[in-house]
Formats: structure tokens, sequence, C-alpha cells
């Protein structure tokens, strides 16, 4: 009886603890009135349900597991349920439905651009239900400029390891950077957070027009505290409207100069114009002159030179300036043939070459000629947006020359060579002449009488005919690395060659 007694009270002391109220049909753990259509209903503010928590192993050891039988799957940190068939977590519908876990080797990297410009993240992944099947990965989010990724292997079969490669480029902007990394395999979709942070890169404005531009100059004044012996990162920004230009074909009108150390990563965004000066055009053969004339024309002047690797983002222009066209002038001397060959003269004929576009001078006859000429100046070459090449000279009317006797009649045909448009070499001229001489006696009782002696006979020219000016480089790379490839173009945005 006192036993009895006892098993009533503990159990009135259970019921009152847990709150166990029963109805006709079913019970009610913390509620007076448990749902008709639920056989058990827990209630509670402060506690949660707790089924049992077993590892995968300890799950698949259960012998003959009751269809509906629930479990807390601490290996895959999964509620899952035996269908009758297999064990699934409660998201997925069948046994065949693909299911993975996806783990990070990082949450988040830095790019300084001098130790490196791109970063990797390993993904884990490990499919835990279905058939083994491809699981497709992707990138979702919003990227700057400059930011682009890959992912090998994709897809991923079944379970394995992933890497998503991220490469950073110093125009990117500095900041912090989250990306999503996608898995799907079915209707499972799996996410990974990753944040790229790019470092502040040392920045040099150009707003103002300039003559022969030194990147790493304007470096250090705008930036004085920048280390001077060790590598850095330079972005440099060419603002719209700005004009930087050379006034000689011998400097080129943007070079990253000497300054920036070794090792640096350089960037140049350009929504200006530069711009190379025009080749002169050829004067004449003339060695007689210091330095002595060989009547080429000047090559044009180029643009941009690189003293250094650098990434190059041309939203402007780039041109390099045109060649200077050949002068077609020569010092002649002829004696005439007999009976007259008493006669012999000299004379300096020719036409000068035009200049290249970008600025430049045309041809004009070298100093101190002594004796008889004719010299027709090139024009030269224009400067700025519409700058054009400058035509050649062009002399091709007749001289006549009077020596006691003998008229002599010279009919040239000098026309120099026109100067390059940008990014364009100047045209080699042309040269030929012909001389006719008549005979004058006086013959008694009959006056004078003229006596054909040489008609439209052709005087060789001395010396080879001089070539034109080449074209001034867009970008010459002096043997450095810059993201245009090496070509030779005529666009809008980029004028003459890109090469070594």
């Amino acid at each position: 009886m006192k036993f009895f007694t006892r098993f009533l009270i503990v159990l009135a002391g259970l019921l009152a603890t847990q709150q166990v109220f029963s109805q006709t049909n079913n019970v009610g753990i913390g509620t007076f009135t448990p749902d008709p259509s639920a056989i058990l209903e827990l209630s509670d503010s402060t506690r949660g349900f707790l089924p049992p928590r077993l590892t995968t192993a300890q799950r698949s050891a259960i012998v003959n597991p009751a269809p509906g039988l629930q479990i807390f799957n601490t290996t895959d940190s999964l509620m899952e349920f035996w269908n009758g068939q297999c064990w699934i977590p409660f998201i997925l519908g069948s046994c065949n439905d693909c299911y993975f876990t996806m783990t990070a080797s990082s949450t988040g990297d830095t790019v300084d651009h001098v130790t490196n410009n791109q970063v990797s993240v390993t993904l884990n992944i490990s499919q835990t239900n279905g058939n083994p099947q491809d699981i497709l990965m992707s990138v979702v989010g919003s990227f700057p400029q400059g930011i682009t990724y890959t992912i090998n292997p994709n897809p991923q079969f079944s379970s394995g390891q992933v890497t998503v490669t991220f490469d950073v480029s110093p125009l990117t902007p500095a900041g912090s950077y989250p990306v999503v990394i996608q898995g799907l395999c079915g209707t499972t979709t799996q996410n990974e957070i990753y944040t790229i942070t790019v470092t502040q890169c040392y920045h040099v404005s150009v707003i103002n027009s300039a003559l022969k531009f030194d990147l790493g100059t304007e470096l250090y004044i705008q930036h004085p505290l920048a280390p001077t012996s060790q590598p850095i990162c330079v972005t440099c920004d060419i603002a719209s409207g700005v004009f930087l230009t050379s006034d000689t074909n011998a400097s080129p009108a943007f070079t990253t100069g000497t300054a920036i150390p070794s090792g640096s990563v350089v960037a140049i965004t350009n929504n200006g114009y530069i711009i190379g000066d025009g080749g002169n055009g050829g004067r004449a053969y003339d060695p007689s002159q210091s330095p002595p004339l060989t009547g080429a024309g000047d090559n044009g002047g180029d643009a941009m030179h690189l003293t250094i690797d650098a990434t190059v983002q041309n939203n402007g222009f780039i041109w390099g300036g045109g060649g200077g066209g050949s002068g077609m002038a020569f010092a002649l001397s002829y004696t005439l043939p007999p009976p007259v060959n008493f006669v012999t003269f000299g004379i300096f004929l020719g036409a000068g070459g035009g200049g290249g576009a970008g600025g430049s001078v045309g041809g004009t006859p070298p100093t101190g000629i002594i004796g008889l000429s004719a010299y027709a100046n090139g024009l030269p070459g224009t400067p700025g947006v519409l700058g054009l090449g400058g035509n050649g000279g062009v002399l091709n009317y007749p001289i006549p020359i009077n020596v006691p006797s003998v008229v002599i009649t010279l009919n040239p045909n000098a026309i120099g060579g026109d100067g390059g448009n940008y990014g364009y070499p100047g045209t080699q001229g042309a040269f030929n002449l012909t001389l006719s001489a008549t005979l004058i006696i006086n013959v008694p009782f009959v006056g004078q009488v003229s006596i054909p002696v040489v008609n439209n006979v052709a005087i060789p020219i001395p010396f080879p005919p001089p070539p034109p000016g080449n074209a001034g480089y867009a970008i010459k790379r002096n043997g450095f690395n810059t993201t245009i490839p090496d070509n030779t173009y005529q666009t809008s945005f980029i004028k003459g060659q890109v090469g070594p």
C-alpha cells in the first residue's frame, strides 16, 4: 500500500512538471487543448523539441527502421527521416534527389598588386545523397572594372575540390567586394560568401595639358613620400580634354620615365589625347651640309614610351606622329654634247617633302647654295586633333639658261613626298629632268641660225631616291609588356604601331 501511494505521488509530480494533459484521443504537453488533428502536441515558449542525435554511422546501424522514423544527423547537421527506402534530409523528396555540402578554404583575401594580383579559394564538395552527378558552379556578384575569374573544374562531378581564382587588374578601384560562390545540383543550392579586398595604389591625376609628360616625375610631385627603392603600385588617370604632346620627334609625348622603382605595377587610363610630333619633310641631298642632308623624311614622333610593364586602358586617343615625305632635290652638273661640249653648267633643283601630321616643317632648301637654283618647299604638317600631313613641293616649270651662243631649257618634274597622317609613313617623291639645247650662230648675209643640239634628253639624278620617314609608334614598349597587343593600328583611338 505504501509503495502504491508513493508511485501515485511520483506520477502526479511528473505530470505536474511536464504539464501533460490528455483528452480522449490525443495528448498535449504544455497545452490544455492539444489540436484535435494531432495525437501529440508539444507547446513551450522557452524550449524546443530534441529528437535523437546520431552520427551517420549510428543512423545507418538502426535495424529495420520504420518508415517516418526521424533523427538529427550530427555528421551532416541535418534532420533526416526514413522513407521506407533510404535516409534522406527533410528538404528532399526522393532517394535520387541530389544533396551535397560545400565548405570554403577562406572567407576572403587581399590583393595589393605588388606581391599578388590574384587570389584563390578552394571549395570542398561532398555529395551525400542521390546518384553521383555534376555539380554546376557559378559566381554571383557585382564586379568592378578589372576583376575576372575562372572556375576549375566546372562542373565538378559528385564529390571533390573546386578552385575559384580571381584576377584583379591594377585599374580596379580600391575597396572590398563580396561575391557569392554558388553550387547547384538538382534542386539543391549551396552558397559561400567570399570577399575580395583591393588595396589603394598611388594615384596620379593628369588634369592639365603638358609637353613631354613623365609619369615618374609627376608621381613624386603628387606623392613626395612615395617609396623610391621598393616596388609600388601606380595608377595614372589622364582626364578628358587633356593633350599630352611633344615638340620634337626625338621625345615621346608620354613616358613612364625612370623614377618609378623596378618591379612596380603601373596602370594607365587615358581619356585624353596622347599625340606624337610629326616628322619633318626631307630637304635635299647635300653632303656638304653639317650634318649632311640625305633628303630622307624624318620619322614621326612616338606617342607613348614604356620603361616598365604597364596596363593601358585607352578610352581616348593615342596617335603616333606622321612620317615626313622625302625631299627630291639634288645638285646637278652637266656638259653638253658636241659640238657645244665647251658648255658645262651646274644647277640645284628639286622639291622638299611635306611634314608629317602632328606639327612639323616641310622641306626647305639647304643654306649656302651658290649659283643657279630652283626649289619648291614642302608644306608643314598640322598639329591637333584635325592635323594632317603636308603636301610635298612641286617643281614643274621650264627653266631657261642662257650662255653665249647656246640656249638651254631645263624641264624639271620634281615632286616632294607627302607627309603622312597620324600613324602613317610619309611617301616617296619623284624626280625627272629633261634638257633641250639649241646652238645659235650668225651666218653672214643670213643672220642668226638656230641649230638644235639635244631635244628632251633625260638627265639622271646622281643618287638613289631618298626614303620617306616612318610613322611614330602609338606605344613603343622598349621590351616591356602591356595589355594592348602588338600590331599596327589605324582606328579612331590608336594610330600607329604598338610594338617592341
